[in-house]
């Protein structure tokens, strides 16, 4: 800063007077200090006006996406056997008897029941795809609450059924209500994907 060396120069011109002039010494040095203080503040007044580089500035945090463990099953599933997931058409599973059960909360679905059935006649359905839709019904208006999509593992051998259980994901997610119903549940469930295997004492014919 200019100032600033302008006042150092003072201080020297300060210093080499009082050693020429022994009478005017007392002064000098006084004048010294008082030009040392100015600097001095003069250097701590700009070091506080000075903008923060970005060095020192902390690193924006970073938001961490979380794990999606079903689609790393998937690949898995995918890599393991390739043609599983094409061994039973979609269109030969379906859902019947689906209801809704209550959860923790009065008023709110926990989970979906229903039946599932395998019509195929050679091969055991062993993982099935579906998308969930959750609807309450007021007055013969239904209004969607809530849709997921999921993959689930089962076992269902040709031409037989199973009951599934599929549980309302938002239950395990921090600061998401339950879904409530107001009036009447309607629960729409649709397969979307397959995964079979041989059923025992079968070839298979891939």
């Amino acid at each position: 800063m200019k100032i600033e060396a302008m006042l150092w120069i003072v201080v020297l011109i300060l210093v080499a007077l009082a050693f020429l002039f022994p009478k005017t010494r007392s002064f000098s040095l006084s004048a010294i200090g008082v030009a040392i203080f100015a600097i001095v503040a003069i250097v701590v007044i700009a070091k506080r006006g000075e903008p923060l580089t970005p060095g020192t500035t902390a690193p924006p945090a970073v938001e961490k996406e979380p794990i999606d463990f079903e689609r790393f099953h998937v690949e898995k599933l995918d890599k393991a056997d390739p043609e599983a997931k094409n061994r039973i058409r979609v269109e030969e599973i379906r859902f019947d008897q689906v209801r809704a059960e209550a959860g923790a909360e009065r008023g709110s679905v926990g989970t979906v029941v229903a039946r599932l059935y395998n019509d195929s006649a050679t091969y055991a359905l062993t993982d099935y795809g579906y998308y969930l839709v959750v609807q309450d019904c007021i007055r013969s208006v239904c209004t969607t609450v809530f849709d997921q999509h999921g993959l689930s593992a089962v076992s269902v051998p040709p031409n037989q059924a199973r009951d599934v259980r599929i549980p309302i994901r938002d239950g395990s997610t921090r600061d998401v209500p339950p879904i409530k119903i107001l009036g009447t549940a309607n629960i729409l469930l649709t397969p979307t994907g397959t995964r079979a295997q041989p059923a025992s004492g079968a070839e298979s014919t891939d």
